[in-house]
């Protein structure tokens, strides 16, 4: 997803030496419990938990931190200096009730109704990454400032990081991710209701990478359930990786990966959460096998995982484990990914799908190929971009321009009837 800091961060740093345009009040002791006053007497909220005060951003800070990141051209969006909160709500993981949390930030100098957009989170390591861990200049990931352009933004933390850090992300799983993200939606709209917030009815989602793939999850939840108390008006996602089980064989045959704590991530993540049981030295050689859990604790970023790890396959996998997943010898792994991709249905909302052709990660050809399923399985409502940026991660800025103005456009043409 859109992660400036990971594209310029120390660049960003720049900011500590403004930090008095900052006009962050936090009180995280703000929070909004069945007793609050902004709810009814008696009432309970379904999913809503608490929310605590993360300050404010003023404007000229946001666009600072977008030129200091490199970023000029999505000044011309911004608008508004904005507000932000922590949410905690109820969902579940493998069958139980736990409580997780998210972010939404909302623009504060407007009397307008604003839209509300739902944004998957993008793949994250460190739990200081959180977006509910928003706090400038040191962690953001971009998104939040949404509000700055007119929206009430949500963006939740998902399973593993805020307040379930002591869980292991299920990474490219499709049951935990739509249902963290659509219980998020609702504890959201909750805390939009107990607010007052001023919000028209039109309802976006999009996200970016990992947060591709849990967006395309939700709407693939939300429609194939029937949930009809959650309409999405448009959603607009980019190389969210949708066919696991063709993206593993790919990266196998290229010998390389530019991002093996994905990898890192993946295998523990199925371990866990399919109970298989299985030691580390299964899929990884050492001393990666041995480093994995400990690079894994929320202690260390993506680029501090990588520097760990080894980009080869030949490398950093158990050769076994290679030769298995070559000759089809793996068939618990491979029916794992296969009940976990979302490329084979026919969405009824409208989709689009963004994707460079020069991804280093993720392949234009997943992409292709699951807008061609979509178009063969009936939707009449998917469109795919091809973009020209070089790379997956400045890909990522191409991808929100887009979406900015395709979400634009949809609100212009609403508002014209």
């Amino acid at each position: 997803m859109l992660k400036f800091q990971l594209l310029a961060k120390r660049a960003v740093l720049l900011l500590a030496a403004v930090a008095f345009i900052f006009s962050c009040s936090k009180d995280e002791g703000n929070l909004l419990t069945d007793e609050d006053d902004n709810n009814p007497p008696g009432s309970t909220p379904s999913y809503l938990v608490a929310s605590s005060s993360l300050g404010a951003v003023s404007l000229s800070t946001i666009r600072l931190t977008a030129q200091l990141a490199g970023y000029t051209q999505f000044n011309a969006y911004l608008k508004y200096s904005i507000e932000l909160y922590k949410i905690v709500y109820r969902t579940t993981y493998k069958g139980q009730p736990v409580f997780a949390s998210g972010i939404i930030s909302f623009p504060s100098e407007t009397n307008d109704s604003v839209p509300v957009i739902y944004v998957g989170n993008g793949l994250v390591f460190a739990n200081e990454d959180a977006p509910s861990e928003f706090d400038l200049p040191d962690n953001y990931t971009g998104f939040e400032f949404i509000a700055s352009i007119g929206y009430v933004a949500l963006i939740p933390d998902m399973i593993g990081f805020g307040v379930s850090r002591d869980l292991l992300f299920p990474i490219h799983n499709y049951m935990h991710s739509a249902k963290t993200m659509i219980d998020f939606i609702y504890a959201g709209e909750e805390f939009i209701k107990a607010r007052n917030m001023r919000v028209n009815k039109n309802r976006f989602m999009t996200g970016y990478s990992q947060g591709g793939y849990i967006a395309m999850a939700t709407l693939k939840m939300i429609e194939e359930l029937s949930l009809t108390d959650i309409e999405i008006d448009a959603t607009a996602l980019g190389a969210g990786g949708f066919n696991l089980v063709n993206l593993l064989h790919y990266a196998v045959e290229q010998n390389t990966y530019s991002a093996p704590s994905h990898l890192a991530m993946l295998f523990s993540s199925y371990n866990e959460i399919y109970e298989w049981n299985r030691p580390l030295t299964d899929f990884f050689q050492e001393p990666y096998a041995g480093r994995i859990p400990d690079l894994l604790n929320g202690a260390y970023n993506r680029e501090e995982i990588d520097a760990q790890l080894a980009y080869s396959f030949d490398s950093l996998m158990n050769q076994d484990f290679l030769y298995d997943i070559q000759h089809n010898n793996e068939p618990a792994l491979v029916q794992a990914l296969a009940e976990n991709s979302v490329d084979d249905w026919a969405p009824l909302g409208q989709l689009t799908i963004v994707h460079s052709v020069n991804d280093d990660r993720i392949p234009l050809f997943d992409s292709e190929e699951t807008y061609n399923k979509m178009i063969s399985n009936g939707s009449e409502s998917v469109t795919l971009i091809p973009v020209e940026t070089e790379g997956h991660i400045n890909a990522a800025f191409s991808f929100v321009e887009i979406v900015l103005k395709l979400f634009e456009t949809l609100q212009q043409a609403e508002n014209s009837f």
